[in-house]
């Protein structure tokens, strides 16, 4: 079998998933950026072991990005089993899509995930409907997701669906780290507060303040008489970040720059909870680390990791973006009772058990010889 592979970036999750997928079979992937000026360049630089890639050429048009027709000069001159075009979310996407359902090509697209805007301007759900209802095949990590795409005209017998990760079987934990194991953890990560909170992600300007780090903050104002440690992790903080922190008079808030994934599978074993309040993440794979490390997690709805995997009071809590007061409640509802903490936290562990990269490929695998073998 043959893949070919349509994708804007060479995230590192993409990397490991399209790595997977070599091992059993031939896998061509064509990417069409380098970088991404709101990603951190370490965190870019993976690269496919198993896979052939090539980066797209084309001429870029202002406002509008790269255009490039390498895909379709591939399938024409190629003899492809399986056309993977990983999101659409951008014009050569586009022209990809146009030209593949053009020639009647069975191709899948993947979605990580969606969230579903209250207001969308008519054109653009003309344009989505028009897309999404001409696919062929999906790939999907997410139920909502999928509701979503049939929304818009997709065939729900068409959506296979998968458990959408970063994380490979080994990065996973059996258990809950013990209070002893977390003491020396924190002594060398010199944490000195009783109650460790953590979030991770870029400071980004998507939607306003992305990850709701405004919230984290004047939660913190909130909560000032606990012994609580707030970490944030992911990069400098932007000037209104650091303006809010001083005024505020937060000294038990601390960023900490971006961390290659070992070192902050540290920070993630010695936090007590972990809080994302995103205003809004087609997935979220921060919530699978969490997870994986044996954290409670509080996010919001409008995060599709934490509508998928988070169990409401189970392994923690799904709150509604901006509410200061709930995300509060939640977090002292929390530090006051360690035990919930801890069970919460194996809960988490159990949850994520099946979130593999190995389980994607196979899933994916599986989903293409049905495909290929009629």
């Amino acid at each position: 079998m043959r893949i070919l592979v349509s994708t804007s970036l060479l995230s590192p999750y993409r990397v490991d998933w399209f790595n997977e997928l070599g091992k059993y079979t031939e896998v061509d992937i064509l990417y069409l950026e380098e970088g991404n000026k709101e990603r951190n360049q370490e965190w870019l630089a993976k690269r496919p072991e198993n896979c052939k890639y090539q980066l797209m050429r084309g001429v870029r048009f202002p406002a509008i990005g790269k255009i490039s027709f390498d895909l379709i000069k591939k399938v024409r001159k190629g003899s492809y089993d399986i056309v993977i075009c990983d999101g659409y979310g951008f014009v050569t996407q586009l022209f990809n899509i146009l030209f593949l359902n053009s020639k009647k090509i069975n191709y899948f697209m993947n979605v990580d995930g969606a969230v579903l805007k209250e207001k969308e301007k008519l054109f653009v759900s003309w344009i989505k409907r028009r897309i999404l209802s001409s696919v062929p095949f999906f790939l999907c990590g997410s139920k909502e997701t999928s509701k979503i795409l049939v929304s818009y005209g997709a065939n729900s017998d068409k959506i296979i669906h998968h458990h959408f990760s970063s994380l490979y079987k080994a990065d996973l934990y059996s258990s809950v780290m013990s209070e002893v194991e977390k003491c020396e953890l924190r002594r060398k990560l010199r944490i000195t507060e009783k109650n460790v909170i953590i979030s991770v992600g870029r400071f980004s300007y998507l939607n306003g303040y992305g990850k709701g780090y405004d919230v984290l903050l004047r939660v913190a104002s909130q909560l000032k008489n606990s012994d609580i440690g707030w970490y944030i992790i992911g990069g400098k903080p932007t000037e209104e970040f650091e303006e809010m922190t001083s005024s505020l008079q937060l000294t038990n808030v601390h960023y900490i720059d971006f961390k290659p994934k070992e070192e902050l599978k540290e920070y993630y074993r010695a936090a007590d909870i972990f809080v994302l309040m995103t205003v809004g993440d087609v997935w979220g794979l921060v919530i699978n680390e969490a997870m994986a490390c044996g954290l409670p997690v509080i996010t919001t709805n409008k995060c599709v990791a934490g509508v998928e995997l988070v169990e409401e009071g189970k392994n923690g809590y799904i709150v509604n973006v901006g509410d200061d007061n709930t995300l509060a409640l939640c977090i002292k509802r929390l530090i006051d009772n360690p035990n919930v903490v801890a069970n919460m936290g194996k809960a988490s562990i159990d949850r994520i058990q099946d979130y593999t990269i190995e389980s994607m490929a196979r899933t994916h695998i599986d989903a293409f010889n049905k495909v290929v073998n009629g």
